[in-house]
């Protein structure tokens, strides 16, 4: 998304008998703006950062070309079905689920999981570590968010993994590689 002059902030600085005027960003990341996460954003970041984004990942040997893709793919218990779905993202991957319910439980590597479990969530938590440990366009686009709040709000929101712990796993993430990579927040310095 193209950005203009008028959308940037700036601010006055002053130091011993020396005044600046200083440019110190786009306002939403200089005002920590919340970013709503969706793939439909007209966000670059935001569509990436996505679960529908195009980021190819390997998980437990499979290569999927989404987190969607892996998301969905637990809705099926052969793994003929799961293998196709790997290889879907955006919109393809989240409707191959569409009109597939989950059971009350899921099969993972030997391993049964209640549906909207925190177990469940963490394999989605998983998917995404992968995703952003081994992608790294997307790993860009998460730290190039900042420290802005991130939030994940649909227009139907997920029964089996809610917005608020999607965006929450993330920002996780977000934190540690922050943290591995040594980013430090910005602080204003020579403030009047």
């Amino acid at each position: 998304m193209l950005k203009g002059k008028n959308e940037l902030i700036y601010q006055i600085q002053v130091n011993d008998l020396e005044i600046k005027f200083a440019e110190l960003g786009y306002k939403e990341a200089v005002c920590n703006t919340a970013l709503n996460i969706l793939y439909s954003s007209n966000n670059k970041e935001a569509q990436l950062i996505s679960n529908l984004g195009h980021t190819p990942f390997k998980l437990n040997g499979i290569t999927f070309q989404s987190v969607e893709a892996f998301w969905q793919g637990l809705k099926f218990n052969d793994d003929a079905s799961r293998f196709e779905v790997a290889n879907l993202y955006g919109k393809a991957a989240k409707n191959v689920g569409k009109g597939v319910e989950y059971e009350d439980f899921i099969h993972y590597n030997g391993l049964k999981i209640r549906v909207g479990s925190h177990e469940h969530w963490a394999l989605m938590a998983t998917a995404c570590e992968e995703k952003f440990d081994q992608n790294s366009e997307a790993q860009t686009a998460l730290l190039e968010t900042g420290i802005r709040p991130l939030y994940h709000k649909p227009r139907q929101d997920s029964k089996t993994i809610p917005g608020p712990i999607m965006s929450g796993i993330w920002m996780d993430i977000r934190s540690r590689l922050r943290r591995e990579n040594n980013l430090q927040s910005q602080v204003l310095t020579n403030l009047i």
